[in-house]
């Protein structure tokens, strides 16, 4: 499952699968064996394969709290939870939201059995809504079936849920579909929101953002049930609500191919939605690197892009319409990327996963680089 030529399967959007492309040769870090930044340990959690996908959110009372992708390879993915009472310095096991498990559905007419994953959770604090709904946890839920290849993942016939909490150490309402097609059963089908959606398979790699009574989710739209192929068509969206969650409108297309193309790259993904001061931030990560000199296909990093008007879904952009970065966290592991803030998370900074093959079998890690978006 982790020899070189089977990696693919962790190169990709998500934790196990959607790969951009395949990962080739990873480049050496250049300053040794160890990563340049400081490995996040959650206190408590049993050691499996790893953790990924973070997503890091502090609450009024100074409370850090940690969702993330606990992994078990090759088939299991999990939502746990941490919580840090020092800013982001340590981080300590509470509990797990998700379970992943075996599991059957009915997907082209026929019983499919696989492994049912919880993946790409992100966290946001609403104190406008509810107090029983304070806290809202979105995860992509789906079915991953053998070999557990990338395309052995079923995201088209998956959705998004969210869970309802008056804090994050619970307890947490039953989960609620939310996005997804028609036959998923889910309450909104994002497709029939806007023409500009009309088509996708499905959406994952969500990050999440309440700002003056209104919540925002950035998106990754899939063309493709396996989320593999069909680049040109690739995007991601952003999406508003200002009913705390009730119901929903398109806000826009934040990046699409062009953009992922424009620097060499075949997409965009993974996108956490964050606020430093009075300044919005996209981070996303660029992915699958083209032509034969470039050595790492996988995910290749952090791009930080500065929103121009969060609300109309526009990032700043130079004359020729290419995105500003105002910041690239490069890799110094396999591939890497996939990265969350929050700006209370003093000591942790911005939360950066990267996969380590070397240090198998604990090969999905996230480091606490220290860096704040700004002034790193």
């Amino acid at each position: 499952m982790l020899s070189r030529r089977r990696f693919t399967i962790a190169c990709g959007v998500g934790v196990l699968g959607l790969a951009a492309t395949g990962c080739g040769a990873p480049p050496r870090p250049a300053g040794g064996p160890g990563s340049r930044f400081e490995k996040l340990v959650v206190i408590g959690d049993p050691d499996r394969n790893g953790i990924f996908d973070v997503s890091v959110e502090y609450g009024p009372d100074g409370t850090g709290w940690l969702a993330y992708s606990r992994v078990e390879l090759p088939k299991y993915v999990s939502t746990h939870l941490a919580r840090s009472d020092d800013r982001g310095r340590s981080w300590t096991y509470v509990g797990a939201i998700n379970r992943s498990r075996d599991d059957t559905i009915t997907a082209d007419g026929r019983a499919v059995s696989g492994a049912r994953r919880y993946e790409t959770p992100t966290l946001v604090h609403d104190p406008g809504d509810d107090p029983a709904r304070h806290w809202k946890l979105y995860v992509e839920r789906y079915v991953a079936v053998p070999p557990h290849r990338p395309d052995n993942n079923l995201h088209g016939d998956g959705w998004i849920e969210v869970k309802y909490a008056r804090r994050p150490d619970g307890p947490w309402s039953e989960a609620v579909r939310l996005f997804g097609g028609p036959a998923s059963g889910s309450r909104i089908d994002l497709n029939r929101l806007h023409p500009d959606l009309g088509g996708m398979s499905f959406y994952n790699e969500i990050g999440s953002i309440a700002l003056d009574g209104a919540l925002y989710l950035s998106l990754d739209a899939s063309p493709t049930p396996s989320g593999l192929g069909d680049w040109e068509n690739r995007k991601i969206v952003l999406i508003s609500s200002h009913d705390h969650g009730a119901t929903w409108r398109y806000a826009g297309t934040l990046t699409d191919h062009d953009d992922a193309s424009d620097s060499g790259y075949l997409v965009l993904t993974g996108s956490s939605l964050v606020k430093e001061g009075s300044r919005l931030f996209l981070l996303v990560t660029p992915s699958g690197a083209k032509g034969l000199g470039r050595r790492n296909r996988g995910h290749d990093g952090t791009w930080i892009v500065e929103f121009e008007n969060i609300a109309r879904a526009r990032l700043k952009r130079d004359a020729a319409g290419r995105l500003v970065v105002l910041r690239r966290i490069p890799i110094d592991r396999d591939t890497g990327g996939l990265s969350d803030y929050h700006e209370q998370n003093i000591h942790g900074g911005i939360l950066f996963p990267q996969i380590d093959t070397r240090t198998r079998p604990d090969v999905f890690q996230t480091y606490m680089t220290g860096q704040r978006i700004v002034f790193p």
